[in-house]
């Protein structure tokens, strides 16, 4: 093939080229709803996997959740421990004593079932009720359904956790992705210029540092596409860990976020725990409240001898523990001191969201504006690729002056992919940081 012809083929083949790139980029309308960001490569699409999907799936196997699940049917299971606050303790029990009077006090029973009689035995029903535990308990299970409700808005803060970092995935994919469709096209591009180059040195009608040049482009555009192929196989890895999915690693990945705004859930935790707080505040100024407790026994006690036998006994107490009101109000206090301290991590945690949303607002503001001028430089830069090359198909230029061209092309057309990939990945976070899936 002579020079000329192959020089005609690589204008060609340039402009064919631009023009392509250019109607593609025409056809996506800057603010449409989201889609699929694909590469434009030959290679067979595997099948398309959501980030809806993904997080669908992260859920499953993600510890997080696992967490707070566990969270959740503990604070359930103290909701239960507080209700039984309302009934009385009761005791059924059998026993026998022999020996010294009193042997039977270490066997936990109590009041009739408790006699302490020379060869005692009895069986029965014991009950208790510390009526100020009937004031006591409402504010108990008041606390504990706070604890619950706490406990349940940790699933959303662990679905929010995934999704961020999910989103993080799907855009280091996705511009990896991006940058190797580019330098390839790039290098294919090279090594066609390459060849006319090599061709017109062997010919002895060109400097063979051209070449040389053109050879060394080729090489770090090779090298270039291999860290893109190795970044995009490094996110697809970390992402099947996370969501378990062999299509992780070669499905066509798509952000299709989305949500109804509602509160974070940090709000839900912070009143919760408040609440909490204050129910167990009240519940530390009862522990001044002295101890009024009933109790009664039903069954048979042997009698001791010249004694009737033992079928009921009832008695009645107002007790105050000095020590136990020392020790619970103190207990309570760190308590109350630990919920206002969670309650406080909400709220900074809440400020923290609002900062990062409104840089999030902030962020696609300046991106969508600058998305016009970036189609423009795009635009711009094709069209120069297009006039070098008709300038070398018509030998006004050399081949080598298409390497500046094909590389501020290749820059232009990067910048406006990953422009775009990068909204898309931050319309997501906002979705995940505003709204609950």
């Amino acid at each position: 093939m002579s020079l000329g012809c192959r020089a005609r083929r690589i204008a060609a083949w340039s402009i064919a080229l631009a023009a392509l790139r250019t109607s593609a980029a025409e056809a996506q309308v800057p603010g449409a709803p989201t889609t699929a960001l694909r590469a434009p490569t030959t290679e067979p699409v595997a099948a398309t996997l959501g980030l809806t999907e993904a997080l669908r799936l992260a859920m499953r196997r993600d510890a997080r959740f696992a967490v707070a699940a566990a969270r959740t049917r503990a604070a359930e299971a103290r909701r239960a421990e507080a209700l039984v606050g309302y009934a009385p303790d009761v005791l059924v029990g059998v026993g026998y004593t022999a020996g010294f009077p009193g042997s039977g006090s270490n066997l936990q029973l109590r009041g009739m079932l408790g006699s302490p009689f020379f060869r005692n035995y009895v069986a029965g029903v014991d009950a208790s009720w510390n009526l100020v535990d009937l004031l006591r308990t409402p504010h108990a299970v008041s606390a504990a359904e706070a604890a619950v409700d706490a406990a349940a808005a940790a699933h959303d803060t662990a679905t929010r956790e995934v999704a961020l970092a999910l989103v993080d995935l799907f855009e280091r994919v996705l511009a990896a992705q991006e940058r190797r469709a580019l330098l390839g096209v790039e290098v294919g591009a090279r090594r066609e210029l390459l060849g006319a180059l090599q061709a017109r040195v062997a010919a002895g009608t060109l400097a063979s540092d051209q070449a040389l040049m053109a050879e060394a482009g080729v090489g770090d555009g090779e090298a270039e596409r291999v860290l893109a192929t190795a970044e995009e196989r490094s996110a697809r890895a970390a992402l099947r860990a996370l969501v378990g999915d062999d299509r992780a690693l070669t499905a066509s990945l798509v952000f299709d976020a989305r949500g109804a705004e509602r509160e974070p859930p940090e709000v839900r935790v912070a009143q919760a725990l408040r609440r909490q707080a204050s129910e167990v505040r009240t519940l530390w100024g009862m522990e001044w409240l002295p101890r009024v407790t009933v109790a009664g026994s039903v069954g048979y006690a042997n009698p001791a001898p010249g004694s009737d036998p033992g079928y009921y006994a009832l008695g009645a107490a107002v007790a105050l523990p000095i020590t136990g009101v020392v020790r619970e109000r103190s207990r309570r206090a760190a308590e109350v001191a630990s919920l206002e301290a969670r309650a406080s991590e909400a709220d900074a945690t809440l400020e923290q969201l609002a900062i990062h949303v409104a840089e999030i607002d902030a962020a696609i503001a300046g991106l969508d504006a600058s998305l016009p001028a970036v189609e423009q430089g795009r635009q711009l830069a094709d069209t120069a690729l297009a006039g070098v090359a008709a300038r070398v198909a018509s030998g006004v230029v050399a081949p080598i002056d298409l390497e500046a061209a094909l590389a501020t092309q290749r820059r232009a057309q990067g910048r406006e992919r990953l422009l775009r990939v990068h909204l898309e990945g931050l319309r997501a976070r906002r979705v995940y940081l505003v709204a609950s899936r």
